[in-house]
């Protein structure tokens, strides 16, 4: 009965649970629960709700049934746990949890699925797989397993023409050490419903087998380089080691060092046929990118029978040695020698480079910051992968090779892209030193969907978000993993209002319309090593879609040395803060009414005119456009230009407006960067992606991705090469992938310790309707707020809020918009101010 009585009008914490009244609206107070919730809040410490909508009578008596559950707590459990926030009837959020019995085309591999694919793989007597408890660098083992996404005709008859489903298939990636020429194998298998074939993956755009020396770095081989690389260092050096960092990399008790690898790419050692990893030092401190050592080896491992593994070269305090041997005579004969002296750094919160509370705290007194609250309950549901959302629904998954991935993404029932997401993420690096120097990250080799996981409730993401797991089968795993909370789910109100307009003249109406820019979002932080990268989706309610990418986490640094001068700032005595590039690059098929798309762009110039009100001679320059077509993928790379602005529309010709106009969405990049390196050198050559900020190509099923897992190593020859996507084939009308490039230019300050601020360092694309709708699809939210006069020709009879069927609704502490409306009517229109404005 209490959650019936009570509107749900606004939150109050403990100490304004009851508001001053007055002549008009008497206080009263909800204590937020229903029959149900009533033994756990009585447990809890309770939150109270206030309203001006009951009765004072109403309030005493919901003060006295609940005051004593509220007076009896331990005033020491309520300092220590807070105020409990309310929880409405939920009738949205998860429906389904669990894996399907019959999973959807775009549905991540279940748990059984890959129980099934690993049961039958390690018959597969060809394949040759290694138990996982004796999986080594010299035999037969899964890297990865990923969703073979089926080819497009075949998904898109089965949803739209009751065709039947495509046969769910893996992509999987099989190292074979075992081999005696060792090779890369992926494998397609299926279906996953009960696996009768592994046949090697055939794609003219990219070549299966591939080279072992490419092969992304694995969890065997890192385990193979410490037990057989570290401790022959320590062997040799231990001592400078110790004397000059006080620890050792093996048996080193509480004084460990510890290393991280930097793959070498092809196109710097010129040989594809050779693998090369520098393992640079670092202190185990909290973080182990903020505590660098001038201490680094280059290790060729280019043989899967690791006693050929060897150390090929050694920095040590600003010079390179040809070998462990080369060093250690050196620095015990040569008294010019360098030689580097710093104290071991022991782990505690009490470091600077910890995120652990420190300083003034701010605000003075605790109090904890702002939460949001779906007052009436979730307005969006999930099933199983399927969202669905005001006038949106779609599919999401998240890809263990490349992130977070929308499929089927429709709107009032029409599909506005059939996928859309990541394709990859690449870091490029600048520094004196030889290992910052070859730093080259391309994260997809990191496997980068499964760096999403922990995400935290109150800080990730709101507490009231929906938070999916996701499972993964990888290297040396004879079971699947599931990870926790990898993706959130919620909806946010973004604090700026959609579309909005005061018309305080009665001359012009004398009206207010608006509403908040409330979306949903789904989310995934990919943690890969220092860096955080927290991926959106962001579904409004005007029709558009916003893919952001922000970045966060430690900054990747060097021992500081002055010869690092021109590539970073010092940050404190031993961190150089080096300069690098953030580029992403994303996926985006779009069909805008149907597979038949065209591109053009609207091409905004300067133009001279008469102004023929002033004199037949004078003139006038504005701005104008002209619509340009785009014919060929050639001719549709796009390179920005300030000097030759231009808006890039995707249309269906034969869906055009009563006017003739396309029914068209527009691309707008916010987050765009240029990549300063020369094309085709070095490592250049496996990021051909990064050349524009936007590519336009024909949709094929063998174009899946822009890069590949092998493009640490592969530059010199990369296996996939995004420049072959795009040639003189015409895209007119025609089923169109548009391939967008955002990346930020990052040199480290003092701020960006202990981790960097997300401030400023948001990058994003939008799809925004562009004469899609005949007008804001908005005006169909139940969010949208008027006030207007009750009698527009007589104004003193005041004004009426419409809320299209939503409650009342406001804040603790303040008047609600229906309260100022009753009392102050002119401070809300502002028709009557004396301060005449047109």
């Amino acid at each position: 009965m209490v959650g019936e009585m009570i509107p749900r009008l606004f939150l109050c914490p403990p100490r304004h649970r009851q508001r001053p009244s007055s002549s008009r609206h008497p206080p009263s107070c909800e204590y937020h629960t229903t029959m149900d919730d009533a033994e756990k809040y009585r447990r809890s410490i309770g939150f109270w709700r206030c309203s001006t909508m009951v009765m004072g009578i109403a309030c005493v008596g919901l003060a006295v049934a609940f005051i004593a559950t509220v007076v009896i707590k331990n005033k020491e459990l309520e300092e220590s746990a807070g105020s409990a926030l309310p929880c409405p009837s939920q009738d949205g959020g998860l429906l389904t949890s669990g894996d399907p019995s019959e999973p959807s085309p775009f549905h991540d591999l279940t748990i059984a699925e890959y129980r099934r694919l690993h049961e039958f793989l390690a018959k597969q007597t060809d394949i040759n797989l290694a138990p996982a408890d004796t999986a080594a660098v010299n035999t037969s083992n899964i890297f990865i397993v990923d969703l073979l996404i089926p080819a497009k005709q075949q998904v898109l008859s089965f949803l739209d023409n009751q065709g039947t489903q495509p046969a769910r298939e893996a992509r999987v990636m099989v190292f074979r050490g075992d081999k005696p020429t060792p090779v890369v194998e992926e494998y397609k298998v299926g279906p996953l419903n009960d696996p009768a074939y592994a046949t090697l993956i055939q794609n003219p755009q990219r070549r299966n087998p591939v080279q072992f020396t490419v092969r992304p770095v694995g969890a065997l081989e890192f385990g193979t380089v410490h037990k057989n690389i570290m401790s022959l260092v320590d062997q040799e050096v231990g001592d400078i080691l110790q004397a000059s960092y006080g620890g050792t990399l093996t048996e080193c008790g509480d004084t460990c060092l510890t290393y991280y690898p930097t793959p070498v790419g092809s196109g710097l050692t010129g040989d594809i046929d050779t693998r090369t990893i520098w393992f640079w030092g670092n202190y185990p401190a909290e973080y182990y990118s903020l505590y660098p050592l001038d201490f680094g080896v280059c290790v060729d491992l280019t043989s899967s029978d690791f006693s050929q593994w060897r150390v090929t070269k050694v920095w040590y305090s600003g010079t390179i040695y040809d070998s462990l041997q080369d060093l250690k005579t050196r620095y015990h004969s040569d008294p010019a020698t360098s030689k580097t002296r710093v104290d071991y750094v022991h782990n505690s919160k009490k470091l600077k480079t910890t995120q652990s509370l420190r300083g003034d705290p701010a605000p003075e007194t605790p109090k904890r910051p702002p939460v949001q609250v779906e007052p009436d309950g979730k307005r969006y549901s999930i099933q199983h992968r399927h969202v669905t959302y005001m006038h949106w629904d779609f599919d999401i998954r998240l890809s263990a090779l490349t992130g977070p991935q929308a499929y089927d993404i429709r709107y009032h029932g029409d599909r506005i892209a059939y996928e859309l997401g990541l394709s990859e993420i690449a870091v490029f690096y600048s520094g004196d030193n030889p290992v910052q120097r070859v730093t080259d990250f391309i994260d997809s080799g990191a496997l980068i969907g499964t760096h999403s996981k922990s995400l935290i409730p109150g800080a990730d993401c709101p507490e009231g978000a929906t938070f999916l797991n996701v499972s993964f089968l990888g290297e040396g795993m004879g079971e699947p993993t599931t990870l926790e909370r990898a993706t959130c789910v919620f909806e946010q109100n973004t604090g700026i209002p959609l579309r909005r307009h005061l018309s305080y003249s009665r001359e012009q109406g004398a009206f207010y319309g608006g509403m908040a820019d409330s979306v949903l979002v789904v989310r995934s932080i990919l943690t890969i090593v220092n860096y955080d990268y927290i991926m959106d989706f962001v579904f409004h309610q005007s029709g558009a879609i916003e893919m952001r990418a922000v970045s966060t986490g430690y900054i990747l640094s060097t021992f500081y040395r002055p010869e690092e001068a021109p590539y970073g700032f010092r940050l404190d005595e031993h961190i150089n803060g080096n300069v690098h590039h953030h580029m992403f690059h994303f996926k985006a098929d779009l069909d805008i009414g149907g597979t038949s798309n065209r591109y053009e762009t609207l091409d905004i110039s300067e133009e001279e005119v008469q102004l023929r009100q002033i004199s037949p001679t004078a003139t006038y320059r504005q701005t104008k456009f002209d619509r340009n077509p785009r014919v060929t993928e050639t001719d549709a790379v796009y390179k920005f230009n300030f000097d030759t602005p231009k808006y890039h529309i995707v249309h269906n010709e034969q869906k055009k407006t009563q006017y003739d106009v396309p029914r068209a969405f527009r691309i707008h990049i916010d987050g765009m960067s240029k990549q300063l390196l020369t094309q085709g050198m070095d490592n250049e050559r496996t990021i051909p992606w990064a050349r524009q900020q936007l590519a336009v190509t024909v949709h094929s099923d063998h174009e899946l991705v822009s890069s590949s897992p092998y493009a640490m190593f592969d530059s010199r020859d990369p296996v996939t090469n995004f420049t072959n996507f795009i040639s003189d084939q015409s895209i007119v009308d025609k089923d169109l992938v548009f391939w967008v490039t955002m990346g930020v230019h990052h040199i480290p300050h003092t701020e960006d310790l202990p981790v960097t601020p997300t401030v400023g360092g948001h990058l994003s694309f939008f799809l925004l309707p562009y004469n899609y709708f005949p007008e804001c699809p908005s005006v169909s939210s139940r969010d949208n707020i008027r006030v207007e006069y009750v009698t527009p020709n007589t104004p003193a009879d005041g004004l009426k809020v419409e809320r299209n069927g939503n409650k009342e609704n406001g804040a603790c502490g303040a008047l609600t918009l229906e309260q100022l409306v009753r009392q102050r009517p002119d401070d809300i229109l502002q028709t009557n101010n004396e301060f005449k404005l047109l």
